[in-house]
């Protein structure tokens, strides 16, 4: 608990220490005084009355006396002028120099219009005015620039005022950082209602760009990026990239704003003047050089971790049980996988030590000579798992064998060394995953109904359209696995490819021939216009003819076959996710109460019907169950 706010602490007195640095020295003016009209002014004060310039009698038609006051005013004009024409390069230095300027030359001017409206001043110029000397008084107010000084100053701090740099300056967490650069920015939009030049805004906000880096690298340069575990550095890198994202949004909607603002005041010869340079960007550029640098490293150590495990051998086999050859492979092979890993882990040790956030052209250099380092001990070990990669392939018996092998070191298949090594195995194996596609497609071409799933469905008492979807998704289901096989051989990115750039346009094509919902429309627009309704008499009369008897009256019951299948459409359609309309849901809904009773009847017929078959082709019973016949 005491360290992050000591840690505050001192970041409060370093900044503290940083305003005293930053101040621009703003000269201090003095306005000397002619020692006559001093004279006169402490003589007025101690008779305690205002002085006038009567009270110097001659002296105010004395030449050479208003010669020397003239020449005073005209040195106050250019004591004044220090002042009033000071300027600095905002394109150099802080953010906080630019703010301090405008907010110290304010208080200058301040106290220099304190003094020009001081007795001493006045009446000096009073005299002059006495004695006809015109141009030095008209003049002065003009010559020294004050009024539109402070005009300039008070308009420009309307920006400058509250300006919320401290808060980017004191932060000590990225997300302060983050917060700090939103209020920046928000503060920055102010400059719509000043006439601080636009230019300038732009050098003030690469100023702030370089207050932003300078703080970054205060804050990670304490984090030890290279040595901490991989998981801490990615939350680090995280918050590193939203802070930069979040410059570039608020960038833009500000850029965006005094584009507007220039279109209002057409201020056409600003139309080419937009490029910005901010400094952070080259630590930007270096820091996701960096995370994608750790992240291909984390990336090759966990794959050939996974991929060259130590193999054991069982410890109750009896000695005599494997031959000496198949004993001593597992454990040189050990050896080699383990020497492997560690060759990686001591590629990384190259890396490590170097000031990875030096982005100065000695820093550069040495990054860059460490990856080369680097690069040179992973490609011995990239040689070892090629080699171990191309002896499974070489050994596996089938083609399933082999795109396991593939799913398991595709990660690694980044990497143009082990790609190149394995090429020909990718050739056979992508002509398996079309060769498998194409036999699915002739398989959808048969149809369903013709197919041996209809057969199957029935068996299952699945209603056709149902059944249908079931296949076509199971089809489709297939496909993607075939797709993801794809994936296995040619690895992330392989939509990229020349032979998977084809595969996915004709597994897209398939996909779009396999949509079930154009079979659930058109189901439902079926049921919606027939007649499914149970009205009319319970039992049917229908003439059958019968080989030797003619047309024979048949009862039935009145309740048609798509009822029944209706409801067990509308069921399996409900499970498969579809939103069967409410109309259809409740002609299913009166079908299932009236089903039972339906179905009991129409069983109940049926065994009628077989009764008096049997009872008329036996005469010696129909006298025996006469009555109960003349009964029903």
């Amino acid at each position: 608990k005491m360290a992050p706010t000591v840690e505050k602490k001192i970041a409060e007195l370093e900044m503290g220490l940083l305003h005293l640095q930053q101040n621009i020295d703003i000269p201090e003016i003095n306005l000397p005084i002619n020692p006559v009209v001093l004279n006169v002014i402490k003589k007025c004060a101690e008779e305690n009355r205002k002085p006038k310039v009567e009270e110097f009698g001659d002296k105010v038609d004395d030449a050479q006396f208003l010669n020397s006051l003239q020449s005073g005013v005209n040195r106050w004009i250019r004591e004044i002028q220090k002042v009033t024409k000071l300027d600095r390069d905002p394109s150099s230095g802080t953010a906080l120099q630019e703010i301090s300027f405008w907010l110290n030359l304010e208080r200058a001017l301040l106290r220099i219009q304190e003094k020009r409206e001081g007795t001493e001043v006045v009446l000096t110029l009073d005299i002059l005015k006495h004695g006809k000397r015109f141009h030095a008084t008209v003049s002065f107010d003009s010559d020294t620039g004050l009024k539109q000084a402070m005009a300039t100053v008070n308009d420009y701090n309307q920006l400058m005022k509250d300006f919320p740099i401290n808060d980017l300056l004191s932060a000590t967490e990225l997300d302060r950082i983050k917060l700090a650069v939103q209020a920046i920015f928000l503060h920055l939009r102010k400059i719509r209602s000043t006439k601080y030049p636009i230019q300038r805004g732009l050098r003030l906000v690469e100023a702030i760009s370089r207050d932003l880096s300078t703080q970054m690298l205060k804050i990670l340069g304490t984090r030890r990026l290279m040595h901490i575990p991989f998981d801490e550095f990615e939350k680090v890198m995280n918050a590193s990239f939203e802070v930069f994202s979040t410059w570039d949004d608020e960038f833009d909607r500000l850029q965006g704003m005094l584009r507007d603002l220039v279109k209002k005041k057409r201020e056409e010869h600003l139309r080419m003047v937009w490029r910005v340079n901010p400094t952070h960007k080259r630590l930007q550029g270096r820091i996701d050089h960096m995370r994608k640098f750790r992240r291909q490293h984390e990336q090759l150590r966990q794959v050939i971790i996974r991929v060259l495990r130590p193999v054991t051998v069982k410890r109750g086999s009896s000695p005599g049980s494997e031959e000496p050859e198949s004993k001593d492979k597992p454990v040189a092979d050990e050896a080699a996988d383990a020497n492997a890993i560690e060759e990686v882990n001591l590629a990384y040790e190259n890396v490590k030590e170097v000031d990875v956030l030096d982005v100065s052209k000695d820093g550069a250099d040495a990054w860059e000579a460490a990856v080369k380092r680097y690069d040179e001990r992973i490609d011995r070990v990239e040689t070892r798992i090629t080699a171990r990669l191309r002896d499974q392939l070489g050994t596996a018996k089938n083609a399933n064998e082999m795109f396991r092998i593939f799913s398991r070191f595709n990660a690694l298949f980044v990497r143009p060394h082990i790609r190149g090594a394995i090429r020909e195995y990718q050739t056979q194996l992508i002509q398996r995953v079309k060769d498998d596609i194409e036999s699915l497609h002739e398989k959808f071409k048969v149809q369903y109904a013709q197919n041996q799933a209809c057969y199957m469905s029935k068996v299952r008492d699945f209603p056709p359209v149902s059944g249908s979807i079931i296949w076509a998704r199971q089809i489709e289901r297939q496909l993607n696995a075939y797709m993801r096989r794809v994936e296995d051989v040619l690895g992330k990115g392989w939509e990229n490819h020349v032979d998977g750039q084809k595969l996915k346009a004709d597994g897209d094509s398939f996909k779009m021939k396999l949509n079930t919902q154009e079979l659930f429309d058109e189901w439902t627009r079926k049921v919606q216009n027939k007649q499914l309704n149970v009205v009319g008499k319970i039992f049917t009369i229908t003439s059958v003819r019968v080989p030797n008897k003619g047309n024979v009256l048949k009862l039935g019951v009145n309740f048609q076959k798509e009822i029944i299948q209706l409801s067990k459409e509308v069921r399996n359609l409900r499970w498969l996710g579809f939103r069967v309309p409410l109309a259809n849901v409740n002609k299913a809904h009166q079908a299932n109460q009236i089903y039972p009773f339906a179905i009991s009847l129409v069983e109940s017929v049926q065994s009628c019907e077989k009764t008096l078959k049997k009872i008329e082709s036996k005469d010696s019973l129909k006298l025996l169950i006469a009555g109960l016949r003349k009964e029903v």
